[in-house]
């Protein structure tokens, strides 16, 4: 008699009965995407943020803020680049007036923020209320056609070598700690 395998999982359907709807709310493709970029990031080689956020607004041509959402508590966020293809999306429409709209800005708490170098350095970020990102080619807002947003940071990449960073430091070399007092008593 001769053996056959069985597969039950290929004859199995999707417990799930989805709406084409449903699907497509959920995708990216129904969503307002938007590239952002900030100068000091940019500068200073951020690959990475992690920040307390309070408050997040949009700003306009005119340079009027609209508050977005106001978070009760800090929320600790950590934004990636753009280059991992992580991003921050909307769960529902953004109830902003229509214009067009050329940052957004994020309220910081006092303390808990950081930023991750491109060599995969940490280093505290304090001193600043708020952040400005530059939103790339602008939003525009239509009333009729209100979408959720998908937030990219336009961040550095890490460098090949913060890879090796954790091999190199396994084979440096310890450094002798001992001060010139105790190399005195040794003789």
């Amino acid at each position: 008699m001769k053996t056959m395998t069985f597969y039950p999982t290929i004859f199995h359907t999707n417990p799930v009965a989805y709406k084409m709807s449903d699907i497509w709310e959920l995708t990216e493709y129904n969503a307002y995407d938007v590239l952002l970029k900030n100068a000091m990031a940019t500068e200073k080689g951020v690959s990475e943020m992690i920040l307390n956020i309070t408050q997040f607004a949009a700003i306009d041509e005119t340079g009027k803020e609209h508050l977005i959402m106001d978070f009760d508590q800090t929320s600790r966020v950590n934004l990636k680049g753009s280059h991992t293809g992580l991003f921050l999306k909307t769960k529902e429409a953004v109830n902003l007036d229509p214009g067009k709209y050329t940052k957004f800005r994020f309220y910081l708490g006092g303390s808990g923020n950081s930023l991750i170098l491109k060599d995969k350095s940490e280093k505290r970020f304090s001193g600043r209320r708020y952040l400005d990102f530059e939103i790339r080619k602008g939003l525009e807002i239509s009333a009729e056609n209100k979408k959720p947003l998908i937030l990219r940071f336009d961040f550095v990449p890490y460098t090949l070598a913060s890879y090796f960073k954790p091999l190199t430091k396994l084979f440096k070399r310890q450094k002798s700690t001992v001060g010139k007092l105790v190399n005195s008593f040794a003789q």
